[in-house]
């Protein structure tokens, strides 16, 4: 544990340090996100003790969150991360800043730990944004009729598409299907490499849970994770994870959900904002369900921008000017050199490019270019220097098909 003070208030942030604090924190967390004390103990135990935080005031648990030490995927590159989940504090100790010295503590820690990026959901953006966290990525479910699908081509294509075979599986198969996620993950922007937890959570379910691989044992192209949601006479198909890595993939997941017309009435799933596989579909009859925006903050910038992954074809020079009020270290100078894919950081050069703590989350995640982020006020810089920075962090839009 070690002291913080903010806002004339001292707190000790830490790890609990016994069974009791623990339970303080559950009984805090159960009634903010109003979940039962069995919830919270199979939180526990999917997490690790070690990776609770709490924060005491006068020895008083007062809240806590959880982390999920994991990775994110930009620009084909696993870069560490740790998820921020479960923030919450005890209804008669807001107002007092508590939040704010937690989450600062924590990212001051995750530096020190050499972890450059941390993501979260946020039930209350300005809270995090107060901190440097900023809307990075999108989570999105689209629904569909059940009905109405049916391939660009016609029903002949559907039938072809069904030589691929389908194979039923049950979660013994687990390291396979981690095997395809990341194949499918180093594709994308903003792609977990997922803590052990999150499978679990995912593959836990009070209905059945079907699991299904595409394609043959030599040549694997995909799999789909779902659950059947009982309506009257019918069904809905809630599609928990899935993974399409071929043409042939995207099409025999079309078929396979077609040949359940009969009783299914909604496919729900998640997906990119825009999803490659709608393509494949004759009509646009699906619709966005759900969307959300998940929150990124760059905890260590110059081991951020080395990781993370670039184009190709790009060989430049940024100069950039940071400023994060909350650690700093960011703050400052920076050259960014980008050569065959791959980025190296110094201190110092011009400073081309002015740009928030806030403002670098959505720019390196490519959720917006610099040109959008410069309409904002979140970064500035001459139109020659917009454009390479919207070259050099260039990718697929950012989204997530987990929550936590």
């Amino acid at each position: 544990m070690s002291t913080f003070s903010h806002d004339n208030h001292q707190f000790d942030i830490g790890a609990p340090t016994s069974t009791h604090q623990i339970q303080q924190l559950g009984h805090i967390l159960t009634q903010c996100f109003n979940v039962s004390f069995e919830h919270w103990q199979t939180y526990i135990r999917q997490l690790g003790r070690d990776n609770l935080r709490i924060i005491c005031q006068n020895t008083q648990v007062v809240g806590g969150l959880g982390l999920y030490p994991m990775g994110q995927w930009f620009g084909g590159q696993r870069i560490p991360m740790h998820g921020i989940a479960g923030v919450g504090i005890a209804p008669e100790h807001r107002g007092q800043g508590a939040a704010s010295a937690l989450l600062r503590h924590t990212l001051t820690s995750l530096r020190q730990q050499g972890i450059p990026l941390a993501t979260l959901y946020a039930s209350t953006s300005q809270l995090y944004r107060q901190v440097g966290f900023e809307q990075a990525g999108t989570y999105c479910q689209y629904q569909i009729p059940a009905q109405s699908i049916a391939l660009s081509s016609g029903q002949a294509s559907v039938r072809a598409s069904q030589s691929l075979p389908m194979t039923a599986i049950d979660q013994d198969n687990l390291e396979t299907l981690i095997r395809l996620h990341q194949q499918q993950a180093r594709l994308t922007h903003g792609s977990l490499d997922r803590h052990p937890a999150i499978w679990e959570q995912m593959l836990e379910s009070e209905t059945p849970i079907y699991m299904y691989l595409i394609g043959s044992e030599q040549h694997l192209e995909g799999y789909i994770v779902f659950t059947h949601q009982i309506a009257p006479s019918c069904y809905d198909i809630n599609i928990e994870d899935l993974v399409l890595l071929t043409p042939g993939a995207s099409q025999r997941f079309w078929s396979f959900l077609a040949d359940h017309r009969s009783l299914a009435r909604n496919i729900y799933w998640h997906g990119a904002p825009t999803d490659a596989a709608q393509m494949l579909l004759a009509e646009q009859t699906y619709r966005v369900n759900k969307t959300e925006r998940w929150l990124l903050r760059i905890v260590d910038i110059p081991k951020a921008l080395t990781l993370r992954g670039y184009p190709l074809t790009i060989e430049a020079e940024l100069h950039l000017q940071v400023d994060d009020p909350q650690l700093s270290a960011n703050s400052g100078s920076f050259v960014l050199q980008i050569a065959n894919g791959q980025g190296q950081v110094r201190s110092g050069g011009r400073g081309d490019l002015q740009i928030s703590i806030r403002g670098l989350s959505p720019l390196y995640t490519s959720m917006l270019t610099a040109q959008d982020l410069n309409t904002l006020g979140l970064l500035a810089g001459s139109p020659k220097i917009l454009d390479l920075a919207t070259t050099i962090f260039r990718g697929p839009q950012p989204w997530l098909s987990d929550h936590f």
